[in-house]
């Protein structure tokens, strides 16, 4: 199985969306609304898993996509999933602490095989894919 032209997307797609948040981080615009489960999000939690769709569903058309905002939206490939958390510390956003990251995995039958892990604030990259190794900023 060839993971790497999964990790690199995921790698600029998580990159893209951080970048997309930092233009709310520390600003009045990084006010939370409450969900129902009374935990918050903001509108740069939304705009940045919205963006991740999109590049996912331009690339990836047929994979289904799970998102912390927006839910699950099923693909006609039922073994390819694309898991999303826009901002992962939505609390730590919203008070300006800049550890906050944008989560995103993909799921191949059932297991977990891709992942990338921005964290715009620090400018700081973790990724990994099975047998392809775990790198910070590399």
């Amino acid at each position: 199985m060839h993971l790497r032209p999964y990790l690199e997307f995921g790698v600029q797609t998580a990159y893209e969306a951080g970048r997309l948040t930092l233009g709310y981080f520390g600003t009045e615009a990084a006010r939370p609304e409450f969900k129902a489960d009374d935990t918050p999000v903001t509108v740069a939690d939304r705009e940045a898993e919205r963006l991740i769709r999109e590049r996912i569903g331009a690339r990836y058309p047929k994979h289904a996509i799970l998102g912390e905002e927006y839910g699950e939206a099923e693909g006609s490939d039922p073994d390819h999933r694309w898991i999303v958390d826009p901002i992962d510390g939505t609390k730590s956003f919203v008070r300006g602490v800049p550890l906050y990251g944008v989560l995103i995995g993909l799921e191949i039958e059932g297991v977990c095989e891709v992942g990338a892990a921005y964290f715009p604030a620090i400018d700081e990259m973790v990724c990994a894919a099975t047998g392809e190794g775990c790198y910070l900023n590399g």
